[in-house]
């Protein structure tokens, strides 16, 4: 009796799911796009080096505000004004000096003005660096007045009357000037000529 052999039985091996198949392409092609942007911002960041340039560095935005000079100048209460008189009027430096105080200043020194010299217009705003802002306060109520920059140090600021002054703006002008909106730009990435202070 002949016994036969049985052949073995061959098993398939089982199909990976759809979705695995596609997570694995999915996350190879991740990984070829990171590798790739990796190498691109390498190579730029060694180029940028190469250039002296900063890759961290931004642009400053520049902002343009809309600014009133009450919001900028000091009040008058922290403003104190030497009142000179450079003219022949007898006593004008002395009325004047009244009639600023009255607009809330403080006054300093009243007295004729030392430089000596005459004033044919309004008058003389004199200051120090440190003064700039007050005597732009101050010019709101003498208009016309000549602002002259001195090297001196404090916030004073000197006003020797001249010729042509005949009074202080009245309060409303001032307070209508004060209040007046004007565009500023500031921020670092300003040009120098975009970074004025309001127009008074």
């Amino acid at each position: 009796m002949t016994s036969i052999r049985e052949s073995p039985i061959r098993r398939q091996k089982p199909a990976r799911p759809r979705w695995l198949v596609i997570l694995l392409i999915v996350v190879a092609a991740m990984v070829v796009v990171g590798v790739g942007y990796g190498l691109v911002s390498l190579l730029r960041s060694s180029s940028d080096a190469e250039a002296g340039v900063d890759p961290t560095a931004l642009p400053t935005p520049c902002v343009t505000t809309m600014v009133t000079p009450a919001e900028t100048l000091p009040k008058p209460a922290k403003v104190r004004v030497n009142v000179y008189n450079a003219t022949d009027t007898s006593g004008l430096a002395s009325k004047t000096a009244s009639a600023i105080e009255k607009r809330g200043f403080k006054i300093g020194e009243v007295a004729n003005d030392p430089v000596g010299a005459p004033i044919t217009g309004v008058g003389e705003l004199r200051y120090g660096p440190k003064g700039a802002e007050e005597a732009q306060l101050v010019l709101l109520y003498v208009p016309g007045a000549e602002l002259v920059e001195l090297d001196r140090k404090g916030r004073k600021v000197d006003f020797a009357i001249g010729d042509a002054f005949t009074g202080l703006a009245p309060q409303p002008e001032v307070q209508a000037l004060l209040t007046q909106p004007s565009p500023v730009a500031s921020g670092p990435g300003c040009p120098a000529s975009a970074s004025a202070s309001p127009s008074q």
